[in-house]
């Protein structure tokens, strides 16, 4: 069997011309499986990390973006994690490029700082989403929010509750 593309000799079953790297037809009708990683002789080096090994925080960082754009339209104070998601994703772009350069340790540091600005964005969501409920519960049982119910239905000429 002779490649298509540039002639050279390739064996029965290559799926892979080894010269020119066209793809081959599969003359003897067996079906490949197309969700197995076929190998072509590379193997990894010795002192490279698996790109699995090193995590890059995108999800979690669009996932608080996300939630503190929109509990802050309820509460305000979770857009104080705004920005810390914001870095932590800006982070997150950066791995990637450093493990395709082959700075693996340097890609590994972004990554472990990633990590802790997804993590202080997300204490930040807790701890302004815990205020704001301590907030709202002490403010709707002081005597200012039975005033200002008071003052507000009868502005309105609403008198049918009593809020005292």
């Amino acid at each position: 069997m002779y490649c298509p593309k540039c002639g050279h000799e390739v064996g029965e079953h290559m799926v892979i011309c080894p010269s020119c790297g066209e793809l081959l037809e599969n003359r003897n009708n067996d079906t490949v499986n197309s969700f197995s990683q076929p190998n072509y002789g590379w193997q990894q080096p010795e002192g490279m990390p698996k790109i699995q090994d090193i995590p890059d925080y995108k999800v979690q960082s669009i996932l608080l973006i996300v939630f503190s754009a929109i509990l802050c339209c309820v509460f305000c104070l979770p857009i104080l994690a705004l920005p810390f998601a914001i870095i932590a994703l800006v982070n997150s772009n950066k791995i990637e490029a450093h493990i395709v350069a082959g700075n693996y340790e340097y890609a590994r540091k972004v990554s472990e700082n990633t990590k802790k600005w997804c993590w202080a964005s997300f204490g930040i969501l807790l701890g302004s989403i815990a205020i704001s409920i301590v907030f709202a519960i002490v403010f709707m049982n002081s005597g200012l929010y039975k005033e200002f119910m008071n003052e507000f239905m009868k502005q309105y000429e609403y008198y049918y509750y009593n809020f005292q």
